[in-house]
């Protein structure tokens, strides 16, 4: 009975869902239940068209692209930063659209990283993000500085999960300069109260920096409100831009200068003030805002399909979006507890909602044969070493009824052990 009541709950959470309209603006992979949008996000029909757009131009006008027409390339990166602004909770001049994620960290870095004799570490957590570790500690190597003695890690609590109460204390430390937390934590899937802790973060003069990558286009943001320094998010997970999509940085307006120009740390082609940029002048003429963290030539191409993977989430609202979101992590989180907790099965990701992003982790001893015996069966998940299989529903594109598919057949692998035929593959993988 209680297999039928959870179905049956699904089917009546679907009929009922406000934005069930938005799945058929989506290319669906045939014949697969797709829950891997924090890693990459389908493709809609409507980022398909703005690239096509794109091309069509490029093939029937060549270099007149960059200044012709309704949506001049030139002005490209701004106008979609006009727009992704809004949903970070910033001002347009605020947001850049440039770069990849890795590169913006470098530049922003390069911006405002200034250590003093006594006040030179940057404050991460346990958790954070490879990338985000790689790229401080060359950048610390290059400011000719210990990485080993210039990094505080803050550690995560008994539960795994990162307590906001320790990482306000470790902020206290009057030899912080800087501070690079995530918005939600990739592997446990944990919601920091980031308001919190850039109010800690300005408490202690420490310039505070968020890595949004795992919660951009999934559910509000407040960045001015907040009062952080700097952020950078990717825009080919939950905003579904494609892979290798150019990525976003927010820089606050407390680091322009009174004029709003804003001089990069790293500096290029497409930093110079764009008034100047083609005087082709030996001198330097910082560029206005964010945008003048840009660096280089925009990549058009990889920036075409945000233009339309934008709309169904403004036309879905992020409120919307968050409450789905929500929603399905929570109907998730309940056919686990039910279907799986005897079979060897945890949950990795906080019950409560406020802390709560986007993705369920679900642990397991058998995690990746079992992620692999998934995908073989048209469910796609994703796993992150040693135990832990990542369920990640769009609500833009998902449904609860796959949802729960996906739950069934994971109880059916553990229950027949079918899985073990993939175990032979991990061994040549690990």
């Amino acid at each position: 009975m209680q297999l039928t009541g959870i179905a049956e709950d699904a089917r009546q959470l679907d009929a009922a869902d406000p934005l069930a309209k938005f799945r058929q603006r989506f290319f669906i992979p045939e014949g697969q239940i797709y829950l891997d949008g924090n890693s990459l996000g389908l493709l809609s029909r409507d980022a398909s068209i703005t690239l096509h757009q794109v091309l069509e131009k490029w093939k029937t006008g060549g270099i007149g692209g960059w200044l012709e027409g309704d949506s001049p390339w030139f002005t490209m990166a701004e106008t979609l930063a006009a727009r992704v602004a809004k949903l970070v909770g910033a001002e347009g001049d605020e947001v850049a659209i440039a770069n990849s994620m890795t590169i913006n960290l470098h530049q922003l870095l390069s911006t405002l990283y200034k250590p003093e004799p006594t006040r030179r570490k940057v404050l991460i957590d346990a958790h954070s993000f490879p990338t985000d570790r790689y790229a401080l500690r060359s950048h610390l190597r290059l400011r000719g500085l210990d990485p080993d003695k210039n990094i505080v890690i803050v550690p995560a609590g008994d539960s795994g999960f990162l307590e906001e109460a320790a990482i306000e204390g470790a902020l206290g430390d009057p030899t912080l300069q800087m501070a690079l937390f995530p918005s939600v934590v990739y592997t446990t899937g944990q919601l920091l109260d980031l308001e919190r802790l850039c109010r800690a973060a300005r408490k202690n003069g420490v310039i505070i920096g968020l890595d949004m990558s795992h919660s951009v286009g999934v559910m509000p943001h407040a960045l001015d409100a907040w009062g952080a320094d700097f952020a950078g998010w990717g825009h080919y997970k939950w905003l579904n831009a494609g892979p290798g999509a150019v990525a976003g940085l927010y820089l606050n307006h407390r680091h322009f200068d009174p004029k709003g120009f804003v001089d990069a740390g790293l500096a290029g082609w497409w930093s110079v003030h764009k008034e100047s940029m083609f005087e082709m002048s030996d001198e330097f003429f910082p560029g206005l805002g964010a945008s003048a963290l840009q660096i280089g030539t925009p990549a058009v191409l990889s920036m075409a399909p945000i233009d339309g993977a934008l709309r169904p989430i403004e036309e879905a609202g992020l409120e919307r979006i968050r409450a789905k979101s929500v929603a399905m992590t929570g109907f998730l989180t309940h056919a686990v507890d039910t279907e799986l907790a005897e079979l060897g099965f945890t949950i990795g990701t906080p019950r409560e909602p406020a802390r709560r992003g986007g993705h369920v982790s679900l642990r397991h001893e058998r995690a990746q044969p079992m992620s692999m015996a998934l995908r073989a069966r048209g469910v796609i998940p994703d796993f992150r070493k040693p135990n832990i299989i990542r369920l990640s529903p769009s609500p833009l594109y998902n449904t609860f009824t796959e949802c729960w598919k996906a739950v069934q057949l994971l109880k059916e692998l553990a229950t027949t052990g079918s899985y073990e035929e993939f175990g032979a593959v991990r061994a040549l993988v690990t």
